[in-house]
């Protein structure tokens, strides 16, 4: 199978924490709910590690099963657009320790309404932009 990979800025706000990150729209990583997956240091700037829940999310990965702590609801996610209002959306966090960027669900990049045009050179669109318009 093979996976479309993007890369889009956004900004993640938990509470008081705000950081603005580049991050992985990736249809590998297939949901039904809203979920945004990170990296340790970033849940650490983001005061959700060391886990503060006792939920998890059990990931299939190439490696195998990987289980990480899951924070329902615990986030704001803001598509960082240069030519318009940004879109946000709320999203669950899961903080997992065998990646090192953070991640977007097909879930998230549907509800912003991404478009992956080219893979190999991260061009991208909105579902209601214009059928010109090109984004990197």
């Amino acid at each position: 199978m093979i996976h479309m990979v993007c890369r889009v800025k956004v900004k993640i706000n938990v509470k008081d924490k705000i950081v603005k990150i580049k991050a992985l729209v990736n249809s590998g990583f297939e949901s039904d709910a809203p979920d945004i997956a990170i990296p340790v240091g970033l849940a650490r700037k983001l005061n959700l590690w060391p886990p503060q829940t006792r939920s998890t999310a059990v990931l299939d990965t190439g490696g195998g099963e990987v289980v990480s702590p899951y924070y329902e609801n615990c986030g704001e996610l803001e598509l960082i657009l240069e030519d318009r209002e940004n879109k946000r959306i709320k999203v669950n966090i899961i903080v997992n320790p065998h990646i090192d960027e953070v991640a977007l669900s097909d879930y998230v990049a549907s509800e912003f309404g991404i478009i992956l045009l080219d893979l190999k050179k991260g061009l991208w669109r909105l579902k209601d932009d214009p059928p010109d318009k090109v984004r990197t």
